[in-house]
């Protein structure tokens, strides 16, 4: 694994909403099933910078207690400069394939259970996969300008430049953490490991 200071040039796309929640601790879960134009989401790094997207944010799709912070979220459009604020180390990857275990994992991620089982049942073949995070704060914003190869619908860029996080420290201290993920993980430890790169 790479050291924690290290630059990085790979970036999950993210609501904005979501990210915001896992920066300030209230979640260490990330449900995801890859954009349209992927065959399957896959993980390809075990440290990635958060890419935050704002136009397709829905608060229908959010649990109630998320709406406030949804409203805090600036009016920005997705195609401006990039900031990173934040980047993630995983900590546990999984697969869900029966709604049974999505229900499980309600009350530990930001989306409505309706939401989650309508991804779930997207692509039915392919399994969601469910990430549990470490989130890392940047030292302060890194703001780069937008290139038309970070637009469209998937899950992960590539970036044309590294982002240093040098100076980063963790959202949450490391009791705060082992107390947020400790249900998360009694949930998960019996279902199928999800692959995750290097």
């Amino acid at each position: 694994m790479d050291s924690p200071q290290h630059p990085l040039t790979y970036a999950l796309k993210e609501w904005a909403v979501a990210v915001e929640a896992l920066e300030r601790g209230e979640t260490a879960l990330v449900v995801r099933k890859g954009g349209i134009r992927e065959k399957a989401f896959a993980v390809p790094k075990t440290r990635f910078l958060f890419f935050k997207g704002y136009e397709h944010q829905k608060p229908e799709q959010l649990k109630s207690a998320y709406h406030d912070l949804l409203r805090s979220i600036p009016d920005r459009r997705d195609d401006g400069p990039v900031i990173f604020t934040s980047f993630a180390e995983v900590y546990g990857a999984y697969e869900v394939s029966e709604a049974e275990e999505l229900e499980e994992l309600d009350a530990h991620h930001v989306w409505t259970h309706e939401y989650a089982e309508s991804r779930l049942k997207w692509r039915p073949k392919k399994p969601l996969t469910v990430l549990v995070l470490r989130t890392y704060l940047l030292p302060e914003p890194v703001e780069i300008e937008y290139r038309e190869s970070y637009g469209g619908c998937k899950s992960w860029i590539e970036l044309e430049e590294a982002i240093p996080t040098a100076g980063s420290r963790p959202a949450v201290g490391d009791p705060a953490f082992e107390e947020l993920v400790r249900p998360v993980l009694g949930v998960l430890e019996g279902l199928a490991p999800a692959p995750v790169g290097r």
